[in-house]
């Protein structure tokens, strides 16, 4: 120990100062003369260091021993036992508590008919949400949405992992679809503090719980709500202390359940009508002869199919107006046919059009014709004695191509040139009566009946007059004067 040489004065001075404060503390009377007595005998033996040091002290203790016995009753201390040091065992020392954390939800939770899981929340150290305030599907289709896992950053964590997106939806607070995988581990994870991970949720607006059926069937139009689902069976646990070190890691089964996001509302639109896909228009492009097998086909097909009618048809038979601007057009029994299959339509059929347009012929004076123009929808009515053919305008549709205007002027006029012995469409015209007359097919079946018509129906008048002409030929063996009937008034006389 180093001691310091402290004067007189100044010793009597500490004295006096460390006395007063024991005195004061104790709050008690006659200080100061019993500081005189202490006083005059500490001077009395300061010659030796060591002796008046040693005295000083006896001094003080008999100074305190007379103060103790001068002091009232009432007033005197009490003693106080010297606090005891602790020992080394019994301080404390910093240990870690074990995680606790709530009952994981499991998949019987999440099964048909359950009500809507609560989200986890904070009490947990992983935490999932999906990435869009709402969402929206038609029926019998899908939708995708982000998900997001985030992971605490004050946690170390290791759990089984498992495939993403699953999810459950619920209306009314009941899981009405719970598409939930296998519980299948893909590996063993330990991500980061502080991290995160993302994938697609894909949804599929259908529901897995009919009871009905093993196969998922469409939600029915309506608001539901979609909670993304991932299972968390967590094993291992580390928390981060203050001082920022890792506890000692916590294994075993700490929490197996599956981690529940907030709801997102899902609105299930109903499918649009369906759209049938366009068809290609049945054109009908002819001459009505003796033989109408073509054309009631055509009709007819459209009418099964449902196939729009692009119509432009040069009938010689009159037409009947109705009520309402409908025109009826009666094609008669068909007595002869040559030795060729008789036909549905050779008994006779009638054709009812409702608008469309009729162009009048421009020869009155000889063998009148009506030109039939439109778009319609066609229906097929066979329960009477004779079919029916009911066409039926489609307002506003737009033709397949302009209705191509006709050259029976100018094919007729060239006609009588070559009975005058200039050009060749007589012959060409007769060669073409010959074939057809000798074809012993349907007009419905017959390449030929195609292909001579092809060459002719822009000019209906020769078309038809070349059908009228065979059909003589094949019946009675005799030929005819059609040509001179369709053609007759564009010739000079």
């Amino acid at each position: 120990m180093n001691a310091t040489h402290i004067g007189p004065s100044n010793h009597d001075d500490e004295l006096r100062s460390a006395l007063r404060d024991l005195v004061d503390d104790a709050s008690l009377p006659g200080l100061d003369t019993h500081l005189d007595v202490v006083r005059g005998r500490t001077r009395r033996r300061r010659a030796a260091k060591k002796v008046a040091l040693g005295a000083t002290t006896l001094c003080v203790a008999g100074a305190l021993g007379v103060a103790a016995i001068t002091l009232p009753q009432g007033v005197r201390p009490t003693p106080v036992a010297p606090a005891e040091s602790p020992s080394p065992s019994a301080i404390p020392t910093q240990t870690s508590a074990s995680p606790t954390f709530p009952a994981g939800i499991d998949a019987t939770a999440l099964a048909c008919q359950q009500p809507a899981p609560i989200p986890t929340g904070d009490d947990l150290p992983a935490h999932l949400s999906v990435g869009v305030p709402a969402l929206t599907a038609q029926t019998a289709g899908s939708v995708t949405a982000p998900v997001l896992l985030r992971f605490d950053g004050d946690a170390r964590l290791r759990y089984a992992d498992s495939a993403t997106g699953a999810y459950i939806v619920t209306q009314g607070g009941v899981i009405v679809s719970s598409p939930l995988p296998a519980a299948e581990t893909t590996g063993e994870a330990t991500p980061a503090p502080g991290s995160s991970a993302t994938w697609e949720l894909e949804l599929a607006s259908s529901a897995s719980c009919d009871p009905t059926t093993t196969q998922p069937s469409p939600l029915p139009a309506g608001d539901y709500e979609v909670f993304a689902l991932h299972r968390f069976p967590l094993t291992g646990y580390s928390a981060l202390r203050a001082d920022g070190t890792w506890d000692e890691e916590t294994t075993g089964a700490l929490f197996d359940g599956w981690l529940v996001a907030e709801p997102v509302p899902l609105t299930i639109a109903p499918e649009p009508d369906p759209v049938t896909p366009a068809q290609e228009p049945v054109v009908v492009r002819d001459a009505i002869g003796a033989d109408t097998s073509a054309v009631f086909a055509a009709l007819r097909r459209a009418a099964t199919t449902g196939a729009p009618v692009s119509l432009d048809l040069f009938a010689h038979t009159p037409l009947t107006d109705g009520p309402a601007g409908v025109r009826t057009l009666t094609i008669e029994p068909n007595t002869e046919t040559g030795g060729r299959p008789r036909t549905t339509s050779d008994d006779g059929w009638s054709l009812e059009l409702h608008g469309g347009a009729l162009v009048p012929d421009d020869l009155q004076d000889w063998e009148s014709f009506s030109r039939l123009l439109g778009t319609f929808t066609a229906t097929f009515d066979g329960s009477g004695a004779k079919p029916i053919i009911t066409l039926q305008e489609i307002v506003g549709a737009t033709p397949v191509a302009p209705p191509p205007a006709l050259e029976d002027r100018a094919v007729c006029s060239a006609f009588e040139s070559s009975l005058n012995g200039t050009g060749e469409v007589s012959a060409i015209a007769q060669a073409d009566v010959v074939a057809l007359a000798a074809d012993p097919a349907r007009a419905v079946d017959s390449s030929v009946y195609r292909e001579i018509k092809a060459r002719w129906i822009a000019s209906p008048r020769v078309w038809w007059a070349i059908q009228s002409s065979a059909e003589t030929i094949r019946n009675w063996h005799l030929g005819g004067d059609a040509i001179m009937g369709a053609c007759g008034g564009y010739w000079s006389h």
